[in-house]
């Protein structure tokens, strides 16, 4: 069997906000082929809203990759996308990333291990009012990370 690339993963509309101004917009995502074992994933998302011309696109060696690198694009413009993976409170397990391609990630609480209960696609509609920055993603994993390092029983934590 051969197979075919660029292969579409992702197509949809979402909603994406610039000063609180919700806009519906589409998002399209591709398994684009591999580099050897480590595959390239391509999104794009064409707004009529920021400052760089249609469409925004990145790319990474997975779909939540290559979403925060687009984030980082929008971030200056004011733009922030509303979807799962764009939430203060979602992050990818290492197994996540190579077992879905970063479609998948897991919401998290702090002090709590992850489960099946928490986890939603990446791409899937979130509340406008839980996306957060790039960077403020990343310090709230860096901190849910460390209160798995302290369990409150003082075992060590054999979770994730």
């Amino acid at each position: 069997m051969v197979d075919r690339y660029p292969r579409l993963m992702v197509d949809r509309e979402i909603v994406v906000v610039r000063d609180g101004q919700p806009e519906q917009t589409r998002l399209r995502a591709w398994l684009v082929g591999y580099d050897g074992p480590v595959p390239t994933y391509r999104i794009e998302l064409v707004t009529r809203q920021g400052a760089y011309p249609c469409p925004y696109t990145a790319t990474g060696p997975d779909m939540f990759e290559a979403l925060v690198r687009l984030r980082r694009q929008l971030e200056p413009d004011g733009l922030t996308i509303a979807v799962q993976g764009s939430r203060r409170d979602t992050y990818p397990s290492g197994m996540q990333r190579d077992m879905s391609g970063g479609g998948r990630v897991y919401v998290l609480r702090p002090g709590r291990p992850v489960g099946r209960d928490d986890v939603v696609k990446t791409f899937d509609d979130a509340p406008v009012d839980q996306v957060a920055t790039v960077e403020e993603q990343r310090a709230f994993w860096d901190a849910w990370r460390a209160t798995r390092k302290k369990p409150p029983s003082g075992r060590a934590d054999a979770a994730g």
